[in-house]
């Protein structure tokens, strides 16, 4: 059994109209997010072997932002560009490549939409996640001994979160 959590990056900032969109930063409202998830996944107990995030600015910096409060070394966090707008098969392809020797049961992705949801639909047959809202939290237990299994129906939703419904730090 492998474990995958999706997060979906932190509210971005659009106060600057001529930054790429893969260099926009977060904004206030995405830069309280990010930490108050990954406070509430370090006291849920949510503890990933790895972490890979998209290149964009927003995502690395969700990932960081989380990454802290789960006391997982920031220099661990793995940057792949594929992630920036990835679809399923980019997903799936970034997941099958990834190391089984080292230990590494659980995987957190920090990405986009549509492919976050898209991704969380696929992998868990039409899961109930209406809508994957920025720095959403979609935990999945994977009926997968191999990375490389990873496919369609092949996993269970255990949890899924917003910040909004994370009570008060």
């Amino acid at each position: 059994m492998k474990r995958l959590t999706l997060i979906r990056h932190a509210k971005s900032d659009w106060e600057y109209p001529d930054l790429d969109d893969h260099d926009r930063p977060l904004n206030k409202r995405g830069l309280e997010a990010a930490p108050k998830v990954g406070n509430y996944l370090m006291e849920n107990d949510v503890k990933p072997d790895i972490i890979l995030s998209s290149t964009a600015t927003r995502a690395i910096t969700t990932a960081k932002l989380i990454a802290k409060q789960l006391q997982f070394g920031q220099e661990k966090i793995q940057s792949v560009k594929d992630l920036y707008l990835a679809d399923i098969p980019d997903y799936e392809d970034i997941i099958r490549s990834l190391d089984d020797t080292a230990g590494n049961q659980h995987l957190m992705i920090v990405s986009h939409n549509p492919g976050t949801h898209e991704l969380a639909h696929h992998i868990t047959s039409g899961n109930e996640i209406n809508r994957f809202t920025t720095c959403a939290v979609a935990i999945i237990e994977l009926d997968i001994n191999y990375w490389g299994e990873i496919g369609p129906d092949c996993g269970k939703l255990l949890h899924f979160i917003t910040p909004k419904e994370i009570p008060a730090m």
